[in-house]
């Protein structure tokens, strides 16, 4: 890694960085641990579960053994990896069955992130962290899906009334639903509308990949359609968690070949080749992700790509973490390279109804027209109430 390219990262995020390389460096790390003290490991310890990096962070630290590591410490984060890697195994065997569930209704589903990223990406389900199972459905399917998942006990995060229900389906692209532990989310879209990014469902759907997960195979999203998602996902919230950088990371290491040029091709059809470019740019950043001239040619050439990194570095990865010192709306805007969807982004995002609409209120049929004044009402409340 360049040292002098993190200037702007504060310790704890750098250390967190360095623990999720392909190859770690132990001396370095090493060094860096032999001055923490228990605060300094129980923060992170916190850190790295909150950005969903702690499988790697573990797997770096037990590399090292370092002596500054209390035993009360050593309990604590082997307890904890072990709860995470129980749980992932849980979830995929759910995930295993859910898929065969669909599989045996005559319900065409996708996995995607979650066990299916964790076994090609990271070459294990355990060494990455997951709250829950995406798998991405056919809209006509929507209706018989959820009724399955409740018939096995699932229950919906929202109650929909009838009159509510095609409204619904028609601004928001997902809906949860928890039994136990275990956290599903249906999608009918990979991202909602509000982002104005609208993938071609018929492509999508013919260039599924399959995944062996305990010697069952199971469909999944594409090698190129993960990417795309994961540097749109990524974008849209602002790349908050090293998570979703290192799974760029990652995932791209994972492929012998990668065909570029289909990357970018897709990724202009989206209207979000800045956004692709963006991931890959923070994985290089932060991971020395190799990347061919054609790529490092597009990131140099597109001039908002670096103080772009910039703000987001430090909004997320510096010493001001967390204090919102940008417009997430404005940085957002930044993100898209067209205008139109620029334009089609911000309506949206001030006009189109999103999940918490529906939780705030469910009118009823003959009022339906008036959901795009609720989010505004909603925004005015929100951010200038007394």
């Amino acid at each position: 890694m360049k040292k002098q390219d993190f200037l702007i990262l504060s310790a704890k995020y750098q250390f967190m960085i360095d623990c999720c390389q392909e190859t770690i460096e132990t001396t370095t790390l090493s060094l860096t641990l032999a001055s923490y003290s228990d605060q300094a490991y129980h923060s992170l310890h916190t850190l790295s579960h909150q950005h969903g990096i702690y499988p790697l962070l573990y797997k770096s630290v037990q590399a090292i053994q370092p002596h500054s590591l209390s035993k009360e410490m050593q309990e604590r984060y082997k307890q904890s990896s072990m709860r995470i890697t129980q749980h992932n195994m849980l979830m995929s065997a759910e995930l295993l069955d859910l898929m065969q569930l669909f599989e045996n209704n005559s319900i065409d589903a996708m996995a995607f992130k979650g066990p299916v990223l964790g076994a090609f990406a990271y070459g294990s389900i355990t060494l990455r962290q997951y709250g829950d199972l995406d798998i991405l459905i056919k809209r006509d399917d929507i209706e018989k899906s959820l009724l399955l998942l409740q018939t096995r006990g699932y229950v919906p995060e929202i109650e929909l009334e009838e009159s509510t229900l095609e409204t619904f389906y028609n601004c928001v692209n997902v809906i949860g639903l928890q039994k136990g532990s275990i956290r599903v989310e249906i999608h009918w879209e990979l991202l909602s509308s509000n982002y104005a990014i609208d993938w071609n469902e018929v492509k999508l759907w013919s260039e599924n990949e399959r995944i062996d997960i305990n010697k069952q195979s199971i469909k999944m999203l594409s090698f190129t359609n993960h990417i795309l998602y994961l540097c749109a996902h990524g974008s849209k919230h602002l790349f908050e968690r090293l998570e979703w950088v290192c799974d760029i990371d990652r995932a791209v290491r994972s492929q012998e070949h990668v065909e570029w040029d289909v990357l970018l091709q897709e990724a202009k059809a989206l209207g979000i080749e800045r956004m692709l470019l963006f991931g890959l740019s923070l994985a290089q950043e932060f991971f020395s992700l190799p990347l061919p001239q054609e790529i490092k040619t597009k990131i140099a050439a597109d001039k908002e790509l670096s103080p772009l990194k910039k703000q987001v570095i430090t909004l997320h990865y510096s010493e001001q973490d967390g204090t919102k010192s940008y417009s997430t709306f404005w940085l957002l805007w930044q993100m898209r390279e067209n205008i139109s969807d620029r334009l089609r982004f911000a309506y949206r995002a001030l006009f189109a109804p999103k999940f918490d609409d529906f939780k705030f209120v469910q009118l009823p049929k003959q009022l339906l027209f008036l959901y795009p004044l609720i989010r505004p009402y909603r925004l005015v409340t929100k951010y200038f109430k007394r």
